[in-house]
């Protein structure tokens, strides 16, 4: 606090000063008895030095409270005990508005408003207690008056701490908050208001103003304004405004708190003022909590933001990094499997290779997944297709791994109507997710059964029912939460990242259908129930066209990638199916070699040392038109999106399974024929 540079014996000698000013000016409005005033000042004045500087200031409020009442009383013992009782007040005040209302920031929070008024209330009982009792022993107050002067002391020191106090600490040690010009403005222009209406009210502008009610009670709109727009140091200025005109005004019989006598008229003026001030603070405190609330919230939707794009970004990258070694082995497998001289053994060797492989390829595309749910970009292509068909296909691909685990696996497709609308890709992930589910918590002998049945004409029902472990009842409300696998027991022993079935509820959801679990409890076994509503099967569809396994042509291919085994194990695979290739590893040679031949295609990773995948494109397709299919590591929708806008065709996510490759270029090549023709 910057008041504390100073000295404790001047700040002692300058609050006695002060505190001496105020209270002599105060005391000529003492009308019941010359010691009680209906306005003291000098008790907010003394609390606001004791919290800002500290207790060790209790000296000044002594000396100056014992001089100003030695001059009006000319009594030293009546003095010395009102001197007393004003320092026990504001040392009283200050400890109990530091210890339960947070000291100088009792103004920051509604609920230590109210504390420091009850505060300011409670201690100001010392002081009229003391003076008015000690002037009554000495004669100079008459005991029958005893009740009045105690009340008129009482209701001067208690609003003179409610006003003068949070107007003092306020300005003293609150920071000053940084002000547009336009705010600077609007809060000048709310002071004058509430100036022009205090001066309306009790100016005596006009002749009827002791009976101008309406004038009167403006100012509460204009406080409430400055508490809900500004901080409570604005509030606590514009009381200081008002109770200053006002006492003015009443002191000169002019306003609608005028009664019989000067000091009736005072003391009315005094408690509404007091029920204002703890009203408008505790008002402004609490918009000043909501302010700094939202800026909390708003600086941690900041963070929050951040780390979930810094989450995607290392998504992806991470997708990208384990991505790129599969495809080499992809591409090698796709190569060996071709052999004519394999073994059984060695066939079944790299059958369990493929399996393992395309099963780290979907675990990185259940994490990508799991993004592109939570930020609600999940693309979905819908069609009508035959649920039965899909089942089967997924039943035979998971054969093996149930055949090798002993797990019987019975489909009972009983369902009439059994075509639905749907995207193929994500229906049968949701189908192969619950049948890679229960053959995971299914031991050996077990039984998986797959019902499909139609409950109503237009609903369809996929049941998947094990004989595995079951789920307890206390995971079974969170086992479509991300990441969970209950306790930590299962998730040591079976492994997995527990993001199957939190997709495969949320594709259902996009899909209009519903995903639900039921078991009876550890040991008996789950079923997941998957419901669509069903479509009428398509009348006399037209087959769709054979996919071609290989161009008509061999192909003068441009391929780009800077993984050396992704680029030889691409290389071999395209040379064997009679391609001509050109390989390089970045961006510099393929623009030579694109300068020296001429390509049909390119393929090219989008990741390269000296530039990117996209920028090749934009320059190839520029200068000769050539087509392009990009292989990459980044799978989400906004990757693909950049290639499809560089220039590529296609865009194909690693690892890269021959089939698909080839349909890519296939569909690649027919494009450019169509557009030759055309």
């Amino acid at each position: 606090m910057f008041l504390r540079r100073y000295s404790t014996p001047l700040a002692i000698a300058g609050l006695a000063l002060l505190y001496f000013i105020t209270a002599r000016l105060s005391l000529t409005l003492a009308s019941l008895n010359a010691s009680a005033s209906p306005v003291w000042p000098p008790v907010g004045i003394a609390l606001a030095a004791l919290l800002i500087f500290g207790y060790r200031l209790w000296p000044g409020v002594f000396i100056g409270a014992l001089v100003v009442n030695s001059i009006i009383t000319g009594n030293i013992g009546t003095s010395f005990c009102v001197a007393t009782g004003n320092t026990l007040e504001a040392l009283c005040g200050a400890w109990l508005i530091n210890r339960f209302a947070r000291g100088v920031h009792a103004f920051e929070r509604s609920q230590d408003v109210f504390k420091f008024a009850l505060a300011v209330v409670t201690s100001t009982l010392i002081s009229p207690t003391l003076g008015v009792t000690s002037l009554a022993l000495a004669g100079l107050a008459q005991w029958s008056n005893y009740k009045a002067i105690w009340l008129t002391w009482w209701l001067g020191d208690v609003t003179g701490g409610l006003v003068m106090t949070p107007f003092l600490v306020l300005w003293c040690v609150a920071t000053t908050p940084r002000r547009t010009l336009r705010q600077m403005v609007e809060v000048s222009l709310l002071l004058f208001a509430l100036f022009a209406i205090a001066e309306f009210s009790f100016g005596g502008w006009f002749p009827t103003s002791a009976k101008n009610y309406p004038i009167a009670f403006l100012y509460g709109p204009v406080l409430i304004w400055l508490a809900f727009r500004f901080t409570p140091r604005e509030t606590a200025t514009g009381i200081f405004i008002l109770a200053s005109i006002a006492i003015w005004g009443t002191l000169h019989r002019s306003g609608p708190f005028v009664l019989e006598t000067e000091n009736q008229s005072l003391l009315i003026l005094q408690v509404r003022t007091a029920v204002l001030a703890i009203t408008a603070m505790a008002l402004a405190a609490a918009m000043a909590e909501r302010r700094r609330a939202e800026t909390v919230i708003e600086e941690q939707k900041t963070a929050v933001e951040a780390a979930n794009r810094t989450k995607d970004n290392f998504l992806a990258m991470l997708s990208h990094e384990l991505r790129t070694p599969l495809t080499p082995v992809m591409a090698a497998l796709e190569v060996l499997e071709t052999a004519s001289t394999l073994s059984d053994d060695s066939r079944a060797a790299l059958s369990m290779i493929r399996r393992n492989v395309e099963l780290e390829s979907r675990l990185i595309d259940d994490l990508l997944d799991l993004t592109r749910i939570a930020k609600d970009k999940l693309r979905l292509n819908f069609d009508q297709i035959d649920a039965h068909q899909a089942i089967q296909r997924v039943v035979e691909i998971y054969k093996a791994e149930a055949q090798v685990r002993k797990i019987r696996v019975h489909l009972t497709l009983r369902a009439e109507a059994h075509h639905v609308t749907a995207d193929a890709t994500k229906f049968q992930q949701i189908i192969w997710n619950l049948l890679k589910n229960a053959i995971k918590f299914t031991g050996e002998n077990g039984e998986i059964n797959i019902v499909t049945a139609n409950p109503s004409p237009q609903t369809l029902t996929i049941s998947v029912r094990d004989t595995g472990i079951g789920i307890e009842p206390e995971i079974i409300d969170r086992i479509f939460d991300p990441f969970e696998q209950g306790e930590q027991s299962l998730r040591s022993r079976f492994g997995g990242l527990g993001l199957g079935l939190s997709i495969s509820k949320a594709l259902a959801d996009a899909h209009g259908g519903s995903l639900v679990a039921s078991s009876q409890g550890r040991g008996y076994g789950s079923t997941f129930t998957l419901t669509l509503q069903t479509v009428s099967p398509p009348a006399n569809r037209p087959a769709k066209s054979p996919v071609i396994s290989a161009p008509a042509r061999a192909l003068s291919i441009l391929l780009v990638d800077d993984h050396h085994d992704t680029r030889a194990a691409l290389e071999r695979l395209l040379v064997h199916r009679g391609h001509l290739l050109t390989a390089t590893h970045d961006m510099r040679s393929a623009m030579e070699a694109a300068a020296r031949d001429r390509f049909d295609l390119l393929i090219s990773d989008i990741a390269l040392p000296d530039g990117t995948g996209m920028e090749l494109m934009a320059c190839l397709r520029a200068a000769s038109g050539l087509r392009g299919i990009a292989i990459s590591g980044f799978g989400m929708n906004g990757d693909i999106e950049k290639s499809l806008q560089a220039g590529f065709s296609e865009h194909l996510v690693k690892p890269v399974k021959l089939e698909k490759l080839e349909a890519a270029i296939d569909r690649v090549m027919r494009k450019e024929e169509a557009a030759a023709k055309g």
